[in-house]
């Protein structure tokens, strides 16, 4: 069950990443969102986990250290994906290219794996199971309210407020939005 849970937050962690953090000069207006975000979250996620400030601080910071490292590796593996896409689409793709794009892409989502197992290793030892569960449910608040901003539809939660009525700022617990897989484009060879 354990190994479940950490997977689904692996996922959950890996399809908000490029959403939410991947991309801070884009999508979202740039930094003037990044740091409302980054104040939303730290004045939220206290009350939603029952954690002290100085704890919202240690996850902070754990957030921020691998952060730019997450930021690379997405960067890195949408290149790949578009030189991938590139290749895919000549008439006679060249398998001596792509033979090893391919491998480097493994390598790439295995280190993004072995990252965030470091991350979530290092914010686990700071909280209680009912803690973790918490923030399971949070951070899956967080990735629908991001990705209801990148849609246009983020008019439906109250300003400031995560997960918008009914969500962590309001009263009545928080909600557990069912997410959809993220999609990747992909080039199909000529028939």
């Amino acid at each position: 069950m354990r190994r479940r849970i950490l997977f689904l937050f692996l996922g959950l962690t890996l399809a908000g990443a490029s959403l939410a953090w991947g991309q801070p000069e884009r999508g979202f207006g740039g930094g003037g969102f990044q740091d409302r975000f980054l104040e939303v979250k730290r004045t939220q996620l206290g009350p939603a986990l029952g954690v002290n400030q100085q704890t919202v601080d240690k996850l902070l910071a754990i957030d921020a250290r691998y952060k730019p490292l997450r930021h690379q590796l997405v960067t890195g593996m949408k290149s790949d994906m578009h030189r991938l896409q590139q290749l895919m689409s000549q008439p006679s793709p060249p398998e001596q290219q792509i033979k090893p794009l391919l491998a480097d892409m493994k390598r790439k989502r295995l280190e993004m794996l072995k990252l965030q197992q470091r991350k979530d290793d290092e914010e686990t030892a700071l909280l209680t199971p009912m803690q973790q569960a918490r923030y399971l449910m949070y951070l899956m608040s967080l990735i629908k309210e991001a990705r209801n901003i990148k849609s246009g539809t983020g008019g439906h939660s109250r300003p400031g407020v995560v997960g918008g009525a009914g969500g962590l700022g309001a009263p009545g617990g928080m909600p557990v939005p069912t997410l959809r897989p993220t999609e990747i484009p992909v080039s199909r060879p000529p028939r």
